[in-house]
C-alpha cells in the first residue's frame, strides 16, 4: 500500500484541542527559528549516540533554497493528499505555499546514532518500556529519556513542524538494532473543517493499518523504492547507515546558512571542542564542517562581532578541557543538608594563593563538591566545576553548561571583568538541574513539575550553582583582616582624672525660675540613609540604606585617592586608575550600569536589595568616595 497523509475526524467524546507546544520555544533566550531547531535537534542526536563506538556524533544540516529547492512536481509525490488540509480555513497556517511552488527544504541527519528503536505498533505508554519510536511519533508531553539523557519534556520534536510553512516534517530512520529502514511524517495544524467535517490537529504520513484504529492508525513505510526516491529527492546521505534524517519542507524563510552556523557554534561549542560532536552545514553550493580544529576559524567567518564575542570563551573552554585533577582546585564540600555559599568553602591554606592568581589575571579551575538529597532516596555525592579568568572583558555573565547544553538564561549575577564557564556533568547534579529546566532548556526553574517535589531544599541547589562564580569572586575579594580597635590606643588617648581621697561635696539645690516655661521645638527627625557605603579589601561597596528609606533611582559614584590638601576629586589623575580599565573590577547586583568612565560610575537601581562593589585599588592608599542620588533630592551624598 502506498504512503498517504491521514487526517482524523474529531469523534464524540474526543477533546477538541489546539496545539501550543511551539510557544515553548518562543523565548527571548532563543533568538531565532534556526537556534531553536539547532538546539533541539542536536540535543536529540547526542542522546541517541552509540556510546560504544568511541566516535563523535556527526550531524549534517543541509539547506536547499532558491535553485536548489525541490521542484513542485517532485514534491507532489509526498504532499498531494495533504493540500486540502494545508489550505483549509482556520488551520493556523500563515503564508501557505502554493502546491505549484518549488519546495525549499531543510534536512537534519545524524550518524553514529541508534536511529528510532522500538515497536512501531505501540500506541500507548507502557511504564518502563523504552521505545524512542513511540515517544517521537505517537506521544506528546511524554519522554522515554532518563538520567543519562539531555531532554526531559517530550516536546522538543515540535521545533521541526514549527520551522515549516506547512507545519510538517518527514523522516527516514535506519535502526542500529535490526537495520530496518522506515519513512514516516507528521503535520501539526489546528483543528479545522472541510466540507462539513471537523478534523483534529494531528496528521501522520505513512500507510494505514486496517486492524488498528479502524484504519486511522498509521504505520511507517518500508518500501525500499519509495524510500530510495525520497532520499534522492531531498539530498539525504542516509543510505543504510543507522540514525535519523528529518526533512522540513517549505522551510521558514528566516532560517539561513549563517543563522544555522552561528547557532551551532553558540549552543554546542563545548561538545564540539571536547570531540563529542561534529556538525556539517551545507547548501547546494558549499559545505562547511565545524569541528574542534575548525571552530575558531568558522567563528571568524560568521562575523567580526561574533568572533570577538566567542573567541575568548572558546579559548577558556579549550583550556578548561585540558585541566586534570592535579590542576583543579577542589573546594570544601557544601553543607550536605542544604547547600549554601560561605567563606569556609574556600580552603584557608589556598586562599591567598587563589587571590594572587585571580588578581594577576591567571585562569582558575575549581571543583565544588555537594550532596544531592532526593526524597525517598539516599543522599548522593556530586560536584560541578567552574572555570574563570579576570580578563577585564565585556562578558560578566557566566556561561552555564549542563551535559553539553548551553542553559542560556540562568538568573545569575553579573561579575564585571570576569569571564567564566560553569560545567555540570556529574550525573546526580546534572539530573537534578535537568529536572528543573523549562522545555526550551534555557532556564532552571524551581516550580517545574519534574522538580519541585522531588528534592529537599530544591531551590537551594539552583541558587548555589547559579551564583557560584559571583560568590567565589566575592570571597576572593573580601578582606581577611578585621579592624584592630586597640591599634592606636597608645597614640590617641584621653587621660582619666586623678582619683581623690576627699569626699565629694553635696550639690546644693538650684533655685528654679517660676516664670513661663516655653518648651523647645521638637527635634526634626533625622533623614534616613538611602544607601550605605562600607570598605572592603581593595575597594568599597554601596548597598541599600535604611530598610524603610526611599530607594534611590540613580546613583552617581565618584572615586579618587584621598589627598592631604585640596579636593581629592578635583585632583584625580587618570594615571591613578580608571574604573573601566584593569585592574579595577565592578560587581553589580540589582542595578544597571549606565556609565563607567574615568573615576565616575553611574548606576540605575532596579530594586532591592542592590549592591555595587568596586575593587582593585591600591590598598596602600586611602580612597575618597562620593555618592550622589540623581533625579531626586540627594540626602546622603558623601562618605
Amino acid at each position: 500500500m502506498s504512503a498517504e497523509w491521514v487526517f482524523r475526524e474529531l469523534k464524540p467524546g474526543n477533546k477538541d484541542r489546539q496545539p501550543t507546544q511551539g510557544e515553548f520555544f518562543a523565548t527571548d533566550a532563543i533568538s531565532s527559528f534556526a537556534e531553536a531547531l539547532v538546539r533541539e535537534s542536536i540535543q536529540n542526536s547526542l542522546d541517541a549516540a552509540v556510546e560504544s563506538s568511541g566516535n563523535p556524533v556527526r550531524v549534517r544540516i543541509h539547506l536547499a533554497t532558491d535553485r536548489h529547492a525541490l521542484s513542485a512536481e517532485r514534491a507532489s509525490r509526498y504532499f498531494a493528499g495533504g493540500w486540502r488540509h494545508f489550505n483549509a480555513e482556520g488551520n493556523g497556517l500563515d503564508e501557505v505555499p502554493s502546491r505549484d511552488e518549488p519546495c525549499p527544504f531543510l534536512a537534519v541527519e545524524d550518524f553514529q546514532t541508534t536511529g528510532l528503536l522500538g515497536d512501531t505498533k505501540q500506541w500507548h505508554n507502557i511504564p518502563n518500556e523504552k521505545n524512542p519510536y513511540y515517544f517521537f511519533f505517537r506521544a506528546e508531553g511524554l519522554s522515554g529519556k532518563g538520567e543519562q539523557d539531555r531532554g526531559r519534556w517530550g516536546i522538543g520534536k515540535y521545533v521541526f513542524p514549527r520551522s515549516s510553512r506547512i507545519n510538517s516534517f518527514l523522516a527516514v530512520t535506519v535502526r542500529s538494532s535490526d537495520s530496518r529502514r522506515f519513512l514516516m511524517g507528521q503535520a501539526i495544524l489546528k483543528s479545522h473543517s472541510i466540507e462539513g467535517k471537523y478534523f483534529t490537529p494531528d496528521a501522520d504520513y505513512g500507510r494505514r493499518d486496517a486492524q488498528l484504529g479502524g484504519g486511522d492508525f498509521v504505520l511507517p513505510v518500508e518500501d525500499e523504492t519509495l524510500i530510495g526516491q525520497f532520499c534522492n529527492d531531498f539530498s539525504l546521505q542516509r543510505n543504510n547507515r543507522a540514525g535519523l534524517s528529518i526533512v522540513v519542507p517549505w522551510v521558514n524563510n528566516e532560517i539561513t546558512r549563517e543563522s544555522l552556523v552561528q547557532a551551532v557554534i553558540k549552543d554546542y561549542f563545548f561538545p564540539i571542542l571536547s570531540g563529542e560532536l561534529v556538525v556539517t552545514v551545507s547548501t547546494g553550493d558549499e559545505s562547511l564542517e565545524v569541528n574542534r580544529e575548525t571552530l575558531e576559524e568558522v567563528s571568524r567567518m560568521v562575523s567580526e562581532h561574533f568572533a570577538k564575542k566567542m573567541l575568548p570563551m572558546l579559548q577558556l573552554s579549550n583550556w578548561a578541557l585540558e585541566q586534570t585533577s592535579e590542576t583543579i582546585v577542589k573546594l570544601n564540600a557544601a553543607d550536605p543538608k542544604r547547600p549554601a555559599w560561605d567563606a569556609t568553602l574556600i580552603p584557608s591554606d589556598r586562599l591567598n594563593e587563589l587571590r594572587q592568581r585571580f588578581r594577576s589575571g591567571e585562569r582558575l579551575a575549581i571543583e565544588i563538591p555537594l550532596s544531592v538529597r532526593e526524597k525517598g532516596k539516599s543522599d548522593r555525592a556530586t560536584f560541578f566545576r567552574a572555570y574563570l579568568v579576570n580578563d577585564n572583558g565585556d562578558e560578566g555573565t557566566p556561561v552555564f553548561i549542563r551535559d553539553g547544553i548551553i542553559i542560556s538564561d540562568v538568573r545569575s549575577r553579573w561579575v564585571s571583568g570576569v569571564r567564566s564557564l560553569v560545567v555540570v556533568e556529574d550525573k546526580p547534579l546534572a539530573t537534578l538541574l535537568g529536572d528543573a529546566e523549562n522545555p526550551a532548556h534555557t532556564q532552571w526553574q524551581n516550580d517545574r513539575e519534574h522538580f519541585r517535589h522531588k528534592y529537599f531544599f530544591s531551590k537551594s541547589y539552583i541558587d548555589f550553582v547559579s551564583q557560584s562564580v559571583s560568590m567565589f569572586v566575592r570571597f576572593l575579594n573580601e578582606s581577611d583582616q578585621q579592624p584592630d580597635r586597640e591599634l592606636l590606643r597608645d597614640i590617641f588617648w584621653i587621660p582619666k582624672k586623678p582619683e581623690s581621697d576627699q569626699p565629694k561635696e553635696k550639690s546644693r539645690p538650684r533655685k528654679r525660675n517660676r516664670g513661663i516655661v516655653i518648651p523647645p521645638d521638637p527635634k526634626p527627625e533625622p533623614k534616613k540613609r538611602r544607601f550605605t557605603i562600607f570598605k572592603v579589601a581593595g575597594g568599597f561597596t554601596v548597598t541599600q540604606g535604611a530598610p524603610d528609606a526611599a530607594v534611590p533611582q540613580i546613583l552617581e559614584i565618584a572615586v579618587a585617592y584621598d589627598r592631604r590638601r585640596g579636593s581629592a576629586l578635583k585632583k584625580y589623575d587618570p594615571a591613578d586608575f580608571e574604573l573601566d580599565a584593569k585592574p579595577i573590577m565592578v560587581e553589580a547586583d540589582g542595578v544597571e550600569v549606565m556609565e563607567r568612565k574615568l573615576n565616575r560610575l553611574i548606576v540605575k537601581v532596579l530594586g532591592t536589595p542592590f549592591r555595587v562593589s568596586v575593587r582593585g585599588f591600591d590598598e596602600n592608599r586611602d580612597l575618597y568616595v562620593n555618592v550622589d542620588v540623581k533625579k531626586e533630592a540627594a540626602d546622603d551624598s558623601e562618605a
